[in-house]
């Protein structure tokens, strides 16, 4: 008997859980190596769990948002630089698919292979010039290509004359084995994460792997198989800003895994508190942490469910409600940021190693925190902007 939709959205949720203790087994040589073990990202492959995104017609399972958004939860509450990959790779899949035609997701998505997509907008270096057929890369490079080390395709961002006298972006699709992954990922969180610099020279891209970013974002290139799969009708960048912020609930949670060991066995120093749990102190801090990260929850999957809701209609998100989205996820990362905070405050000094499970998680999220696509004050401020009757002071809508 085929199983429903509903049971295989259950059932990657559920197999995402079951990875958590595994995950956390694994987190110190993550952080140690800077690096996901081949072992994990075969076992991610194997349970399905690099093509929730993706279409069927490729292989995959082209589920929903939420679906999603739980399996990255789950993943991210194991290990936060896995999270990220995850939450990364899949969003790869849906971006790639709004973006290119028959001929390049053919080349990308062959038959028995199961792919893994890196990429990112934005070049700090970039020679590339417009020849018969196609585009020539002098050089160019990109900064944090998360999940580079692993991938088989990545996709760039990079300028174009629009004809007018201006410029405006395009996105390429290349080969990773054209392309050099450079070893420059020296930070102090999501270090397995593999968000290095990549670095292109001497490189042919044929016009069928070039896409114009304003049409994409509009989904003026989905192939006629796709155009009416809602997956592949929800609003683009609302789905990109929710990658970026997708590993936040789980490391919130993660962290109050952690912070509630310790408040069962450790005492609170200088005073006659042998346990950490009877102090009320304690009770306020772990109640209004927990509060926050019900709180970012709910704001989550609000947004989550909203964006699934629009896809099924085919609703044509307006300008407020895309500012609303993007607000509703910087606060997320707000309210998980303050429940890890108030958390911090009662750890002691014990979380200053570097092996503190608790630290590791902190590490992971500041670094996902400080992303510019999710920075609460920028968001929010849009929003309040727009309440006000003032227009937007973002391009990315």
């Amino acid at each position: 008997m085929e199983q429903s939709v509903l049971e295989l959205n259950k059932d990657l949720v559920a197999k995402a859980r079951n990875l958590i203790p595994k995950l956390r087994e694994y987190s110190e040589e993550i952080d140690r190596t800077s690096k996901i073990p081949d072992e994990v990202i075969e076992l991610l492959q194997k349970e399905g769990l690099l093509k929730i995104l993706r279409p069927e017609m490729f292989g995959g399972y082209q589920t929903n948002m939420r679906t999603y958004t739980e399996v990255v939860t789950e993943i991210s509450r194991g290990n936060g630089s896995v999270g990220w990959f995850v939450s990364l790779s899949n969003i790869r899949d849906f971006m790639i698919s709004y973006a290119f035609g028959d001929k390049a997701l053919e080349e990308i998505y062959v038959p028995g292979k199961d792919v893994i997509l890196a990429g990112n907008f934005k070049p700090i270096k970039c020679d590339i010039r417009k020849v018969d057929g196609g585009y020539y890369i002098e050089e160019a490079q990109w900064p944090f290509v998360s999940g580079s080390p692993h991938a088989d395709w990545c996709y760039f961002g990079f300028p174009i004359d629009d004809g007018n006298g201006g410029m405006e972006m395009a996105i390429m699709v290349v080969p990773r084995e054209e392309l050099n992954v450079l070893n420059d990922w020296f930070v102090m969180g999501l270090k397995g994460s593999g968000s290095n610099s990549v670095n292109a020279k001497g490189l042919f891209v044929p016009d069928h792997r070039v896409s114009l970013d304003r049409l994409a974002s509009k989904g003026h290139y989905i192939i006629e198989p796709l155009k009416e799969v809602p997956l592949y009708k929800t609003p683009f960048v609302p789905s990109l800003t929710l990658s970026i912020v997708g590993p936040a609930l789980g490391l919130a949670q993660a962290a109050m895994d952690f912070h509630m060991e310790r408040v069962q066995k450790a005492g609170i120093g200088n005073t006659y508190y042998t346990k950490m749990n009877e102090a009320p102190i304690t009770h306020m801090q772990t109640a209004q942490a927990q509060l926050k990260i019900d709180s970012a929850e709910l704001h989550l999957y609000r947004a989550v469910d909203r964006l699934d809701a629009f896809s099924e209609q085919g609703h044509k998100m307006t300008m407020e409600e895309v500012v609303q989205m993007k607000a509703d996820f910087g606060y997320v990362n707000q309210l998980c940021k303050e429940a890890i905070d108030l958390m911090v405050a009662g750890a002691g000094s014990i979380f200053t190693y570097e092996k503190n499970a608790f630290q590791l998680v902190y590490r992971d999220f500041l670094t996902m925190h400080l992303h510019g696509f999710i920075t609460p004050s920028s968001l929010i401020e849009t929003y309040g902007r727009v309440l006000c009757g003032q227009e937007p002071n973002t391009y990315f809508l």
